[in-house]
């Protein structure tokens, strides 16, 4: 397996925490980074099937309905956006930032 553009898919890979990959899987998703083959080049495949364990996403429906976040899903990232999204002062943490939206 190849490793994506932006992130490795490597299990071992130390430069994401599985939260934090959980976290990129989620953000890329209501992103609209729906489809697999997409979504497999910018995430961890571990947190994808991790995230879909825990319906956090849905897997896709036949070839024409990709991935989808659940509800959630969806308050879970918002949850966190609101937390670590730039600016918020003590909570700032641009690593996090960095690996969870690649900005």
């Amino acid at each position: 397996m190849h490793a994506g553009r932006f992130l490795d898919n490597s299990p071992d890979d130390a430069s994401a925490l599985p939260e934090t990959a959980v976290l990129r899987v989620l953000w890329m998703t209501a992103q609209g980074m729906v489809w697999p083959w997409l979504l497999q080049s910018l995430c961890r495949r571990d947190a994808i099937e991790r995230a879909m364990e825990t319906q956090l996403i849905s897997p896709p429906v036949g070839d024409h309905l990709g991935f989808h976040i659940t509800d959630a899903g969806r308050q879970r990232i918002v949850d966190w956006y609101r937390e670590n999204r730039p600016g918020t002062g003590a909570h700032d943490d641009a690593e996090e930032w960095r690996a969870v939206t690649r900005r």
